[in-house]
């Protein structure tokens, strides 16, 4: 190959070159091409028919490290071509003879023995007349990103495993807001191929009613870039349109450019039956509290009306016998005397009558007996346990198990623990919570019951009077289980009382006597 390089003009005044004093010298075209072949971006190579290396730049000293004094007159493919690639290699250099172009990716070897990534262009270089006098090669290193692309088909694996494997249904949108991927628990659940259900095709599984929803929930959220909420029935395989939660959020790519959606469905028709069902329930329960609320109104009205019914008659007709006598031309007093204390006694009788409805209020008739107070509270937690449950509730306990008994009414302590247990299970069945119980022998020689839960706490401002009768902030609320609660415990001798908690909650705490045989039987 001719080495010697052309030079600028010795004589730039010569007549046919009318250039200036001090002009510059200008290179010619062989001067021009040099400079681009060495300072070139690629690695390049001259070569001659047969494939020897008759020129190398510097990048392809610097890539695959062999000077460009030991790569003259050697081989190309002997020198960068890995073995297990000779074959390909001498099948491009065939290409190149006949095509006069090859471009292909592939490995090449550097003298280190280590291979890189290349991207390789080569042409074939002829004369005028046509005849082919050499080779010109480019090499560009596409290690990093034959990685970059090797770790993006690796993630695209895994996230296929993922996806195909997850027990949701998982879809992706382009950034022209149309589906181009559904997993395989989408796909079994609609029963549809991938052909089918991208672009627009997954609509045709909606239910016809929550078309318009789900362009109302997804498009204002797409153009946004914003995540989005949404539910509506789809189809399933066997034909039942179930109900499905989908959320969907924007994604972006490495370069934070915007790349699509990507977003999952959760079939949630059980769950919606099930709160159906439970809503069904609730309101059975409450009807039948109604229920039996009127019917114990109506049977103590009843009650009520039949004995008071006939001391009144009585004390009528002993009024008008009284009236009688005394309206004679000589009034007897003796008889009227008899019929006046006929009235009072008949008056009294009513009395009673009253004051026996309120005896089922006070409970007058108590049957007291010593009495383990830690198994009462132990009765009562069992009988709770499931209401708790339900509501997501613990309860704790820390009892003292070394208390005396206490003489007390067994039905009555067991009311007062059930409404106070049941205020507090109730106070917390929003706020998954826990309600504490403990029991403890105070300094004093008192039994002391503290009822702890960590609800809505005491209606502000307002805490002294949730003793009252009918005074409640429950919408279904009597108003009278803390009162008659209230009433038992200081017919026992003791004292029951309430305080909000420092964060968050109640307190309920009462005391017992531990020898309350002489307190008073009556709870009014």
């Amino acid at each position: 190959m001719k080495t010697s390089r052309s030079k600028v003009r010795e004589n730039p005044t010569q007549p046919d070159e009318p250039l200036g004093r001090g002009s510059p010298q200008i290179p010619d075209d062989a001067e021009i091409g040099d400079a681009l072949f060495e300072q070139a971006p690629e690695a390049a190579v001259v070569l001659s028919t047969d494939g020897r290396i008759l020129r190398a730049n510097k990048e392809f000293t610097r890539m695959f490290g062999h000077e460009a004094e030991e790569a003259l007159g050697r081989s190309i493919d002997e020198l960068i071509v890995p073995q297990a690639l000779m074959e390909s290699a001498r099948d491009y250099t065939n290409q190149l003879k006949q095509a006069g172009r090859v471009e292909v990716d592939t490995h090449r070897r550097r003298k280190d023995g280590s291979e890189i990534d290349v991207s390789l262009l080569a042409i074939a270089v002829s004369t005028k007349p046509g005849g082919h006098v050499l080779n010109y090669a480019i090499y560009r290193d596409i290690t990093e990103r034959k990685r970059a692309e090797g770790r993006l088909r690796e993630s695209e694996a895994r996230f296929q495993g993922m996806a195909d494997t997850a027990p949701v249904l998982i879809w992706m949108t382009g950034t022209d807001g149309l589906c181009n991927y559904f997993n395989k628990p989408w796909l079994d659940f609609t029963g549809r191929t991938m052909e089918q259900e991208v672009g627009t095709g997954w609509i045709e599984g909606v239910h016809p009613d929550d078309v318009q929803g789900c362009f109302d929930g997804f498009l204002p959220a797409f153009h946004a870039r914003k995540p989005f909420r949404m539910e509506y029935r789809l189809r399933r395989a066997d034909g039942e349109y179930r109900w499905v939660i989908e959320s969907g959020i924007p994604r972006y790519t490495g370069a934070g450019e915007f790349a699509g959606y990507i977003g999952s469905n959760i079939d949630i028709t059980d769950l919606k039956r099930a709160e159906a069902e439970r809503q069904r329930l609730h309101q059975l329960e409450a009807d039948l509290a109604h229920i039996n609320r009127v019917s114990m109104m109506g049977e103590l009205a009843a009650s009520l009306a039949h004995e008071l019914k006939q001391p009144i008659a009585a004390a009528l007709t002993d009024a008008k016998t009284c009236v009688r006598w005394l309206r004679r031309e000589t009034p007897d007093v003796a008889e009227g005397c008899d019929a006046a204390l006929r009235m009072i006694n008949d008056a009294t009788r009513a009395a009673e009558v009253i004051d026996r409805v309120r005896s089922l209020y006070r409970r007058d008739t108590s049957d007291r007996e010593p009495l383990d107070l830690n198994e009462i509270i132990r009765e009562m937690i069992i009988l709770l346990q499931d209401k708790a449950d339900r509501n997501s509730i613990s309860i704790r306990t820390e009892l003292d198990s070394g208390l005396p008994l206490v003489t007390a009414d067994r039905v009555q302590l067991q009311q007062v623990l059930m409404n106070l247990l049941l205020n507090g299970v109730e106070a917390m069945k929003d706020a998954n919570g826990e309600l504490s119980v403990t029991s403890k022998k105070t300094d004093d020689g008192r039994l002391l019951v503290t009822v702890s839960d960590s609800g809505i706490g005491l209606p502000i401002g307002e805490g002294d009077r949730i003793f009252e009768a009918f005074f409640t902030t429950k919408a279904q609320g009597t108003g009278m289980g803390l009162s008659i609660s209230r009433r038992i415990i200081e017919s026992h001798g003791g004292s029951l009382s309430a305080y909000a908690n420092p964060q968050r909650g109640a307190t309920f705490q009462f005391t017992l006597p531990t020898d309350v045989a002489a307190s008073s039987p009556s709870a009014a």
